[in-house]
């Protein structure tokens, strides 16, 4: 079975916001707010809206979810501090 583009990018934001969940309560104890909680749903937002105007390619799905990434990592690593 190939994962397409749009798969895969929407199963890195599922493990990005359960890795967010499971971090947060667990390792840091601390509460997210609204907005950093779903850090990674705002960016497959925007890729969703942005992928009409781009042309998919393996090269885009490897940015969008690498962005995915690191915004789940600078968030926790902001409430680390």
């Amino acid at each position: 079975m190939r994962l397409t583009g749009d798969l895969t990018v929407s199963l890195v934001t599922a493990v990005c916001i359960l890795a967010l969940a499971i971090v947060s309560k667990y390792f840091l104890d601390v509460e997210l707010d609204f907005v950093s909680q779903y850090g990674p749903v705002w960016i497959y937002i925007v890729y969703v809206i942005a992928k009409d105007e781009t042309k998919r390619s393996k090269g885009s799905t490897l940015f969008w979810s690498a962005t995915i990434i690191v915004a789940t990592v600078a968030i926790l690593a902001v409430y680390a501090i």
